[in-house]
């Protein structure tokens, strides 16, 4: 299983309700949630890798300016708390914007390690 389906795996639980995409964003309507998981690159891969990853939370254009930021901290929470298959995954402190629409986002890096 590579980092981004481990990843992946272990953070929908926290994302019901949220479009989980992969690599970029696709819009499909501003009654949708997304949860985009893009992958980021990382030192030289050897026996022990460590792929970063951008986890972009975009809400619906009906959500209030603080969803996005609190599914943040949901999934900063569960990273904190576990790793899954993976053997670290480290979160960064969010970062929150919005779209050309006005859509709320919040973006958080998260730095991995697998074995090889």
């Amino acid at each position: 299983m590579t980092a981004s389906e481990s990843l992946r795996q272990l953070l929908q639980p926290v994302l019901v309700g949220w479009r989980f995409q992969f690599g970029r964003w696709i819009d499909s309507g501003k009654s949708d949630r997304y949860a985009v998981l893009k992958p980021m690159g990382g030192p030289l891969a050897g026996l022990v890798r460590q792929p970063a990853f951008s986890l972009v939370l975009i809400g619906a254009g009906t959500d209030p300016l603080t969803a996005p930021e609190s599914k943040a901290q949901d999934v900063i929470e569960k990273l904190l708390d576990e790793s899954g298959s993976l053997v670290f995954a480290q979160p960064g402190e969010p970062v929150y914007w919005a779209t050309d629409d006005g859509r709320p986002v919040a973006e958080i890096a998260i730095n991995t390690i697998i074995n090889r």
